[in-house]
């Protein structure tokens, strides 16, 4: 792992989520920054393996989580914080979701602004954009997010975006970062695509055959931190090197595309959920249908993120830990 040096003194770190998948990926990365002096992590589990945590339990779905995030914000300065509170494992309690992804987050950027918190980082999706017959060649970050009809997993974030765009308007002394990820696959993570790829045969809809993107989690991880110390603020797409179509992307994985007409296609989705296998699910088909593949370029000149792996080299990685 490459440690990104410091341009200034010890640095305390906040961290929401840290036990989820963002978290798990950038936490080792503060352990091993010599600039980083703690990381105070606000979650309702402390994270396992850690030398730098301070913990404290704040459950951002309670009534008090506000008070409590501005208490732990407040009582020693923090130079950053992450929230990476965000679902991607089977969501079984849709209300709960977006208690702790919407309502959190209102509880978060309010805390942060009475901290009058230095940075603030947010990570999102390339999903927010929507997959759509008219998507231009490539998504760039002033795009309208259109998000993805009767899906809460994707239309909670549009929300969380239009929130930290209003907290950012408000509160211009806080450098605000927006990373928008394509999606996430390797060993450690449990999201839509990577149930969906570790499928033996992968369904697909019959006559659509979709450029997608992907993001190894060693680039996810090295986004994530490069996030610390950028001199820029706004919104950035975090994509991999290249695109596959879809079938190619299943392929790399290992597994083996499934062709159906419509109906067979919902019906197998449908049928994989049942039997617990918690693929991707039938409110996200459109993905399975139209292109969303988005510009990196603003990542690359601005905050200095290069991916390092390609879109097959992400989805080889999760064959390797199938085996």
């Amino acid at each position: 792992m490459e440690v990104i040096r410091a341009g200034k003194g010890p640095m305390r770190i906040a961290v929401t989520g840290a036990n989820g998948d963002y978290g798990k990926l950038l936490l080792p990365r503060l352990e091993a920054d010599p600039a980083v002096e703690s990381i105070l992590v606000l979650d309702t589990k402390e994270p396992e393996g850690t030398r730098k945590v301070e913990f404290h339990r704040v459950d951002l779905t309670r009534y008090d989580a506000e008070s409590e995030l501005t208490d732990a914000l407040t009582e020693r300065p923090v130079d950053a914080l992450f929230h990476l509170a965000f679902l991607f494992g089977p969501i079984l309690n849709g209300p709960l979701a977006h208690e702790l992804e919407v309502i959190g987050t209102m509880n978060v950027l309010t805390a942060a602004g009475r901290a009058k918190l230095p940075r603030l980082v947010v990570p999102s999706l390339t999903a927010t954009y929507g997959a759509r017959g008219n998507n231009p060649a490539l998504l760039r970050e002033n795009s309208p997010l259109f998000g993805c009809p009767h899906s809460r997993f994707v239309n909670d974030k549009v929300e969380v975006e239009g929130q930290v765009r209003a907290f950012r308007e408000r509160h211009p002394d806080t450098h605000t970062l927006v990373l928008r990820f394509a999606p996430l696959l390797g060993r450690s993570l449990d999201n839509p695509a990577t149930r969906l790829l570790t499928q033996a045969v992968v369904p697909t809809l019959l006559g659509f055959d979709p450029l997608w993107q992907a993001v190894h989690e060693d680039d996810a991880g090295r986004a994530l931190h490069l996030a610390l110390r950028a001199e820029v603020a706004g919104e950035f797409n975090i994509v991999g090197r290249g695109v596959l179509p879809l079938s190619g992307l299943i392929r790399q994985a290992g597994a083996q595309p499934l062709p159906l007409p419509g109906p067979l296609f919902r019906a197998a989705l449908r049928a994989l959920g049942v039997m617990g296998a918690g693929t991707l699910p039938v409110a996200l088909l459109d993905y399975m249908h139209y292109s969303w593949v988005a510009d990196g370029e603003r990542a690359e000149s601005a905050l200095g993120f290069v991916p390092l792996h390609h879109v097959k080299d992400a989805a080889a990685a999760l064959r390797r830990s199938q085996s």
